[in-house]
């Protein structure tokens, strides 16, 4: 898993503090959430507009949620998601 070990609840918590917005449409065993504009508008070619979180407590995904925010804003972003978690 790496340095970081965090909850579906605390990664949730770090992404509002972030000005990430839930955005689902449907029910489903994943959260989608969107990025503020200003980093949305940075966001060029294959890159994906959201984010998914699992639903579920136990969080096998933490790696893959940090190189999203990694892709999506660089290491400034992931530095303030660890600060937040």
């Amino acid at each position: 898993m790496g340095e970081l070990n965090f909850t579906t609840r605390q990664c949730i918590q770090a992404l509002k503090k972030l000005g990430f917005l839930l955005g689902n449409k449907r029910f489903g065993k994943h959260d989608k959430f969107y990025p503020p504009p200003a980093i949305a508008e940075q966001l060029t070619g294959m890159q994906p507009r959201f984010i998914m979180i699992p639903r579920h407590s136990d969080l096998h995904c933490q790696s893959e949620i940090v190189s999203e925010l990694r892709v999506m804003g660089g290491d400034v972003l992931v530095e303030k998601f660890k600060a937040l978690l």
